[in-house]
C-alpha cells in the first residue's frame, strides 16, 4: 500500500520517541520495506547529530510515491558521506553509523541549509 500522505511529518528530535513515531507512521501506511533498516539508520542519523553536531534541530518523514524520505537536522559542521564507508574494528563500541546508513539507504546525502546540515535520507520499499 501506498500512503497517502503527501507532505513530511515532524518528528521527536529524541531519538527514541522518533523511533516511535517512525515505526507507527511506517505501519499506519502499511509500508512493505525494510522497517527494522528504516528505524536503525534514523536512529544512527540522530544520535550522530546528538554526538557531532550539537543536537537535532528538526527531523520529518514523509513519503514520495513509495519511497520513504527521512530528514535530519543539526548544526553541525556537516560531513561527507563516502560510498563506502570502512567498518569499525570488531571490537569497537563506536564508529559504525555511517557504515550502516550508507548500508540500509537507498540513498543519503548532506545539505548545507542555511546554519543546518540536513541528513536527507531516501529508503526504497
Amino acid at each position: 500500500m501506498v500512503s497517502s500522505l503527501t507532505s513530511a511529518v515532524e518528528l521527536s528530535t529524541q531519538p527514541a520517541v522518533a523511533r516511535r513515531e517512525l515505526s507507527h507512521l511506517l505501519a499506519d501506511a502499511s509500508w512493505e520495506g525494510d522497517v527494522d533498516g528504516v528505524l536503525l539508520a534514523v536512529h544512527e542519523a540522530m544520535v550522530n547529530a546528538q554526538r557531532h553536531g550539537g543536537g537535532v534541530t528538526s527531523a520529518t518523514a514523509g513519503f514520495e510515491g513509495r519511497d520513504l524520505r527521512v530528514e535530519v537536522s543539526d548544526r553541525g559542521r556537516g560531513f561527507h558521506i563516502p560510498e563506502s564507508p570502512d567498518v569499525a574494528e570488531i571490537t569497537a563500541e563506536r564508529g559504525r553509523g555511517l557504515f550502516l546508513i550508507r548500508h540500509l539507504t537507498s540513498d543519503a546525502e548532506v545539505v548545507r541549509d542555511g546554519a543546518d546540515v540536513r541528513l536527507v535520507l531516501t529508503f526504497q520499499r
